[in-house]
């Protein structure tokens, strides 16, 4: 008897699997913000090192205002991060300036995930953004409901009906009840899918009098 009941299993399983593969639910994928979207703050966490005595400052720079640091003046346009559900990531629109005769000045993006393109060196200081910091302030993105709702649906099977043949090259119906092969007019068309989207952008430099800005991805 044991070494019957031994041998019912497998095929008791096989006859409850389908009933449980059934059962299962499939969770949807959680909503993201697109690859482009930043949240603006209201300060910039700028780390400076003073290369004369190897002292390092982090400054609290508000967004709109100037803050003195030594020799140097520094003025932050905006600060930008990544949302929640996105990679971290921060950038600001920053100016330097140098008091002292010769130096020059420094006006553009710094980004924290590429410092490498965003520094400001000299003779005297290093320069670089930390991150952001503060109130939320524009640009705010929309919560994450919102986004979900508008998401494009997923791209659905082809429509199972397949136009029919001009009336002129109509394929000879078969006689003898044998499948026939399709003629070119009747074969089914695959619809090619949309290309990804293009890769996110860096955000808009504010008017800062043509500098250029830097390309974040």
């Amino acid at each position: 008897m044991k070494r019957l009941a031994t041998a019912c299993l497998p095929a008791l399983f096989l006859v409850c699997l389908p009933a449980c593969a059934g059962a299962v639910e499939w969770l949807a994928a959680p909503a993201i913000y697109p690859p482009d979207t930043w949240q603006g703050k209201s300060v910039a966490q700028i780390r400076v090192l003073d290369k004369l005595d190897a002292h390092v400052q982090t400054l609290s720079v508000p967004v709109g205002q100037d803050v003195a640091y030594k020799s140097l003046t520094l003025h932050a346009t905006s600060c930008l991060q990544r949302p929640p559900t996105l990679p971290a990531d921060a950038a600001s629109w920053l100016d330097v300036r140098d008091a002292h005769a010769g130096m020059a000045g420094f006006q553009g993006w710094m980004a924290v995930a590429e410092p490498g393109t965003g520094v400001f060196q000299n003779p005297l200081y290093d320069v670089q953004l930390v991150g952001c910091s503060g109130d939320n302030v524009a640009p705010v993105p929309p919560p994450l409901a919102v986004v979900a709702a508008q998401a494009p649906a997923a791209p659905g099977a082809t429509p199972a009906e397949t136009p029919a043949a001009p009336a002129g090259n109509a394929a000879p119906v078969p006689t003898d009840g044998a499948p026939q092969p399709l003629s070119p007019m009747q074969a089914p068309v695959v619809v090619t899918p949309p290309a990804s989207p293009p890769a996110s952008s860096a955000p808009a430099a504010p008017d800062s009098g043509g500098a250029a800005p830097l390309m974040l991805h």
